[in-house]
């Protein structure tokens, strides 16, 4: 796991979005996107919802973001 990981997560979890969280982090949405699935596969499990009105955190997600913050 590395420290931007965390920082897209925790930039997640502040937007509500992943396009605004990439926008947050001045880097591209499928860039955050991709980081975001290697964080998640190294962990094996989902850390963020994903629906039509945004994203939030998954149960695991706002566990490990509690422990980042």
């Amino acid at each position: 796991m590395r420290i931007q990981h965390l920082y897209l997560l925790l930039s997640i979890a502040h937007t509500g979005s992943l396009r605004a969280a990439a926008q947050a982090l001045n880097v591209t949405q499928p860039a955050l996107t991709k980081s975001l699935k290697q964080l998640e596969q190294e962990l094996g499990t989902s850390l963020v919802t994903r629906n039509s009105t945004g994203a939030r955190l998954a149960p695991a997600g706002e566990m490990l973001a509690a422990r980042a913050a």
